[in-house]
């Protein structure tokens, strides 16, 4: 068999009514362009520059060996060159890009081997200029990944490909470059990495990731904690200023923060000041209106302050109750009122 007299229509077996789709006894599978873009997408934004090339180089990997596997298994080359020049055919046919190789040279016996060529319409690059825009590092790791594959199977011995120049980086053509990882010098180094990642050390990164993940969360947690304090501006009187937006994650913080420290110094008065909340909707009224409602429960008189007059009017809008809330301008009128409230005697409901 010559490289030319390849045929995928012919070879492959369609089994619609056992949903399956073969190339000898191996089961091939189609998927739009666009949804393996979303799953590259998610890779990247997921697992960081460093994880997702190597997840795709070593899929495109088993793909390379996978296809030579099924195309030299039973079938009889006219040549070895026919045989070693199928893999680029293979890539035409499989419609993930056009590889027109310039250079192909191996001698098993001496450990020569040597593959440079150009990629046209590679999907990858297509891929990438769409979801992330241009790239400082080549991108076509499924492909590269292939070539390593196929070039392995096929010399009985470690062979890398590297991508020279890619569009999606700016260049004028995407190449490949194949020849033991010996032969290459530093500049090989990602896709080296790349493809002797092993699961170990891919278990170690997304631990690692998911380790700064938690960090990040328990930094946010802190930080959404630090900035709802509750202060003791008197006897009895607790003040909360609040500042910034208002959401269920931050109404819930401040809903616990408020009870915890009513509960535990005993206080009767207690001011929420929303001097500093950006905007008010019927979103986060709601929230507050539930904290007060909570601390009210605990038998706490409860004030808020800094309504300017319009988040008044957005409350009104909104159709918040505030008919059992005391709600006054400034925290100075907050406390006033507080002590106005410890004054005349009343009792909490506790």
């Amino acid at each position: 068999m010559r490289v030319n007299d390849i045929d995928l229509r012919l070879l492959l077996k369609f089994q619609p009514e056992a949903g399956r789709l073969l190339i000898g006894e191996e089961r091939f599978l189609l998927f739009r362009q666009d949804a393996f873009g979303t799953l590259r997408k998610l890779l990247f934004e997921q697992l960081g520059p460093a994880l997702a090339p190597s997840l795709l180089a070593q899929f495109g990997y088993r793909c390379g060996t996978g296809d030579y596997s099924s195309m030299t298994g039973d079938t009889q080359w006219d040549t070895e060159m026919d045989k070693l020049a199928a893999g680029p055919t293979m890539h035409c046919w499989e419609g993930l890009v056009r590889a027109d190789p310039t250079v192909l040279e191996y001698n098993r016996q001496t450990g020569h081997f040597c593959m440079r060529g150009t990629w046209l319409n590679s999907y990858e690059a297509q891929l990438h200029l769409e979801l992330f825009g241009k790239s400082t590092t080549p991108v076509c790791h499924t492909l590269t990944g292939y070539a390593s594959g196929w070039g392995t199977a096929f010399f009985g011995s470690p062979v890398l490909a590297i991508e020279p120049t890619c569009i999606a980086r700016g260049d004028e053509i995407c190449s490949f470059y194949l020849q033991p990882p010996d032969r290459f010098g530093p500049e090989a180094d990602p896709w080296r990495h790349a493809l002797h990642a092993n699961h170990s050390s891919l278990f170690e990164m997304s631990r690692e990731l998911a380790e700064k993940v938690a960090t990040v969360e328990r930094q946010e947690e802190l930080i959404r904690r630090l900035s709802t304090p509750v202060l003791e501006v008197w006897k009895d009187v607790l003040a909360v200023p609040i500042i910034g937006s208002v959401d269920e994650v931050r109404s819930q913080i401040l809903m616990e923060s408020v009870l915890e420290a009513v509960s535990r110094r005993g206080s009767r008065c207690i001011i929420l000041d929303i001097t500093g909340v950006e905007a008010v909707d019927s979103q986060s009224a709601s929230y507050l209106v539930k904290v007060v409602r909570a601390a009210q429960l605990l038998g706490t008189h409860c004030v808020v302050t800094g309504i300017s007059a319009q988040v008044a009017s957005k409350m009104v809008e909104a159709g918040t109750d505030l008919r059992e809330i005391q709600t006054l301008r400034t925290l100075s009128d907050g406390i006033q009122a507080s002590l106005r409230f410890l004054a005349s005697g009343h009792k909490s409901h506790r």
